[in-house]
């Protein structure tokens, strides 16, 4: 046992009590601590995770621990000897057959979906818009109680959300991903050179604000940190839809995604390297032919690491298997999968797990993993541009290109194949590559994949609550994972499948249906008041289209009348006889 200074780190701007420990050698704080007023000290980048952290000195006595996948330990040039030269061997020593028998790899839906709000509502439930629509109208409920709404405020007009109301909600928002503008407020712009009438024509600027800003997830239980449920139940109801409406075939991916965040939370992440340096993390397991999102884990902190599988192996090799495990809790009889990683997640350790779960893994590995030999870490290249050791199931290979690569496989050889390469001056030259470099680079396309349809097509908009960039990133999701199921099956059918913009389209003016907001009223009244059988009083007004018959959107399909119900909470209009009966007796009156 070795007595050395903790520093505990309280994340600057946390609005929990979370803590972060960073254990670190006095001797070696001297270069990497910038001395402050007082007894305080400022805490420069990690190697990994950059954060900002304020250090408090504590004296504590800990053990050191054998599970550190970064640096070496004493006797590591011992184990080197297990290893053994397989430069170009194209021999790979046990290769696990796939199989998730008695099922079949692809999408696990029904003949009867077909159309693209079909696949979207397979995540996108009845069943969940019902709960949000309950917790929304209960939210703005206690909102509006506890406040003074002033004559003039629009608060004045509110009313609960209706189920047609809220799909019509969801698909403007996902239309606005198509067409991105400076902000919200200019989907609504009445200028010539801005105007989109679409926008104008489904909500009233006012009704859509008052949707957006009580829109609400889930009311919190008063136990600690309960907060992480106003995500945290929607976030794992869409990926418990995800499994169970699809297979990954043989090749997987992990990989994290960091949604862009800069509030206040404690579990928000920071890493200079990465193309979004600020945000919320969240790990996926995605199919990596496809791009299918099979499974997301969000990070939530310390919370989420205490659920983790595996509390005995560091948290880059228990992220993996956690993801891995809940694959096989779905597909118990799985066997041969074989998962791919970056080089944040690769290591010997995790490679080994994973074989005795019956999956293989390839990665790209540093070089300072435990147990990765000295040859790799110093190769010596000498005639060839590749150097490979194999130690019972698992080959680490150096292959020297513009920059030394480093790859662990335990399913993959190392064997070279010649490929074509388009050089600086246009010319295609033929250069061999290893396998197994060819093998993670095509099946880490499921990656690319997701990305690619993610940056087309987003909504995400600057927000104050971080539980609202998680849930439209999950309703993106739910749409991008529609798109794959959909593309996925008529491929399968021999039929050519629309783009991803068409569908999106589609898709838009399918959830819309016939809902259309005018001059202030809702053409589509409440169904509990328009279908309650009781006796209508039709009475007298000013001319108004007839919201059954009357076709805006098609030449010479106006139709005006100056009846309209009394009884109906939105007095709408509508022509006696046909018309009258269609609304008050018809869930779908549109002629």
């Amino acid at each position: 046992m070795e007595e050395r200074e903790v520093y505990s780190a309280e994340l600057i701007n946390s609005d929990t009590d979370d803590e972060f420990q960073f254990e670190l050698y006095r001797d070696n704080l001297v270069d990497t601590i910038i001395e402050g007023s007082g007894s305080n000290y400022e805490l420069g980048s990690s190697s990994e995770e950059s954060y900002t952290p304020v250090l408090k000195k504590q004296r504590r006595r800990v053990v050191e621990s054998d599970d550190n996948d970064n640096g070496s330990t004493s006797g590591e040039e011992d184990e080197d000897d297990a290893w053994y030269d397989v430069t170009e061997n194209e021999n790979i020593s046990h290769r696990i057959n796939f199989t998730v028998a008695p099922k079949t790899v692809g999408p696990q839906v029904s003949s009867n979906v077909v159309e693209p709000t079909h696949f979207f509502k397979l995540f996108f439930t009845e069943q969940l818009v019902d709960e949000i629509i309950n917790e929304t109208n209960n939210y703005a409920k206690t909102m509006l109680q506890s406040k003074k709404i002033t004559a003039n405020s629009i608060w004045k007009t509110w009313r609960d959300v209706e189920r047609n109301e809220f799909w019509a909600f969801v698909a403007v928002v996902l239309n606005m991903g198509t067409m991105p503008v400076a902000n919200i407020q200019e989907y609504w712009s009445t200028k010539d050179n801005s105007r989109i009438p679409f926008f104008s024509s489904i909500f009233k600027r006012y009704r859509f604000n008052q949707i957006f800003w009580m829109l609400h997830l889930k009311t919190p239980a008063a136990a600690a940190k309960s907060r992480l449920q106003r995500a945290s139940n929607f976030l794992e109801y869409i990926d418990s839809k995800f499994s169970e409406h699809f297979i990954p075939g043989v090749n997987i991916c992990v990989y994290e995604s960091i949604l862009k965040f800069k509030g206040r939370v404690s579990f928000i992440t920071s890493n200079p390297n990465r193309p979004t340096k600020r945000g919320i993390r969240i790990y996926v397991l995605a199919d990596s032919q496809t791009g299918y999102v099979y499974g997301i884990l969000p990070y939530y902190g310390s919370i989420t690491l205490e659920n983790l599988i595996r509390p005995d192996l560091s948290i880059n090799c228990r992220v993996p298997l956690h993801l891995y495990q809940k694959l096989l809790n779905q597909i118990p009889t799985a066997e041969g999968y074989h998962m791919y990683t970056d080089k944040d997640y690769t290591s010997i350790s995790l490679a080994e797990e994973l074989m005795k779960l019956k999956c293989h893994l390839t990665g790209t590995i540093k070089t300072n993993r435990k147990g990765v030999p000295i040859s790799i870490k110093k190769p010596k290249f000498s005639n060839k541009n590749t150097v490979a050791y194999r130690k019972e199931n698992t080959m680490i290979l150096a292959w020297k290109d513009k920059g030394i690569v480093n790859v662990l496989s335990t399913g993959s050889h190392a064997g070279m194949t010649s490929t074509r390469k388009t050089v600086r001056d246009g010319a295609d030259v033929i250069i061999k590559k290893p396998d197994v470099v060819l093998n993670y680079t095509a099946s880490v396309a499921g990656v690319d994949y997701v990305n690619q349809y993610a940056s087309t097509y987003c909504f995400l908009r600057k927000s104050l609550k971080w539980w609202r960039k998680l849930f439209f990133w999950g309703m993106e999701i739910c749409a991008i994972n529609a798109y794959i199921l959909y593309k996925t099956v008529k491929k399968a059918n021999n039929q050519k499948p629309m783009t991803h913009l068409k569908f999106v389209k589609l898709l838009v003016d399918q959830l819309r249906g016939n809902f259309r907001q005018e001059r202030g009223r809702d053409f589509s009244a409440p169904a509990e008041n328009r279908l309650n059988g009781k006796l209508h009083v039709m009475r007298k007004g000013t001319k108004r289209d007839c919201v059954v018959c009357s076709k805006r959107q098609q030449k010479s399909g106006r139709r005006e009348t100056i009846d309209y119900c009394d009884t109906c909470r939105n007095k709408p209009r509508m022509h006696m006889g046909d018309c009258f009966y269609r609304y008050h007796t018809m869930q779908d009156y549109k002629v």
